[in-house]
């Protein structure tokens, strides 16, 4: 029983570690939903990270504008900036209550990679 217990506490350590790697990486996003009629305990979602994707986002967050202003159009080599992206529930990887400080997090302006 004991070497069970050492072996699921190390697994355990082994997926935090990923986790925090991940989200310091960039491969991870913290997907807040504030308590609403369709969840009314709200929740937070570690999903896999989109490019142009801020590390703190949700339903409020307001994207920056990506035009500065001497940039008003043209032609442009990059990439697509319509390019279809996953729903959010196809990139679930973790589900977690309601975080409020995560939320409060997605609504201040971020650098986004």
């Amino acid at each position: 029983m004991k070497t069970l217990s050492v072996i699921a506490l190390i697994a355990l350590v082994c997926v935090c570690l990923w986790l925090g790697f991940g989200l310091w990486t960039g491969m991870y996003s913290v997907y807040s939903i504030p308590p609403s009629k369709v969840y009314p305990d709200g929740e937070t979602l570690l999903i896999s990270r989109e490019p142009r994707e801020p590390m703190f986002n949700s339903p409020d967050y307001k994207a920056p504008d990506e035009r500065p202003d001497n940039k008003r159009g043209g032609i442009n080599f990059g990439a697509s900036k319509n390019s279809k992206k996953k729903s959010i529930k196809d990139r679930v990887v973790v589900r977690l209550p309601f975080i409020q400080w995560a939320y409060q997090k997605s609504l201040e302006p971020q650098k986004v990679k």
